[in-house]
């Protein structure tokens, strides 16, 4: 069986590896099974590629540019909350803001706005320099699975989403 094997290695070495390669593998006898009967001589070296993706979301006024009558004007806005799914296309996030109590508006790119439910123990006011999160493996933030960053260390998960809507 040794044999047969140590046979076959020469072949496929004989076809892919050059001399200098082949030169490095050395076919051993042993009386034991558990030991190995190829071995090789060379060196190799470990490499390890890790990526880590960071999502940043950052604090957004209500009204940039907004002076007087106007932003008191758009503070007192009230709105109306509808159901939205579990989970938020991270790419489509544009910005956020310490919402009350223990909620966080979330700005999209497309002026939308969305209020995320903080979990127990989280205050929105740690998040008033921003957020941010890692990127998930398939571009979502979803309830109950991703954690949001504060600048200040906290860390917490999200309850459930809603649609903020003018009345």
């Amino acid at each position: 069986m040794r044999a047969v094997l140590a046979l076959v290695l020469f072949a496929v070495g004989l076809t892919m590896l050059s001399r200098e390669a082949w030169a490095e593998f050395d076919v051993i006898e042993t009386d034991s099974p558990f030991n190995p009967i190829i071995r090789f001589n060379g060196t190799y070296f470990q490499v390890r590629v890790d990526q880590r993706v960071i999502i940043r979301l950052p604090s957004q006024a209500m009204v940039p540019s907004a002076v007087g009558a106007q932003r008191e004007a758009a503070a007192k806005i009230k709105y109306k909350e509808q159901k939205i799914g579990k989970c938020l296309w991270v790419d489509k996030l544009a910005g956020s803001r310490p919402g009350p109590d223990r909620t966080l508006d979330i700005m999209t790119r497309d002026g939308v706005l969305v209020r995320a439910y903080l979990g127990d123990g989280c205050l929105a006011r740690e998040f008033y320099a921003g957020a941010y999160m890692e990127r998930s493996y398939d571009g979502k933030l979803c309830i109950d699975r991703d954690l949001l960053h504060a600048r200040t260390g906290a860390k917490c998960e999200v309850d459930k989403f809603r649609l903020l809507i003018p009345r």
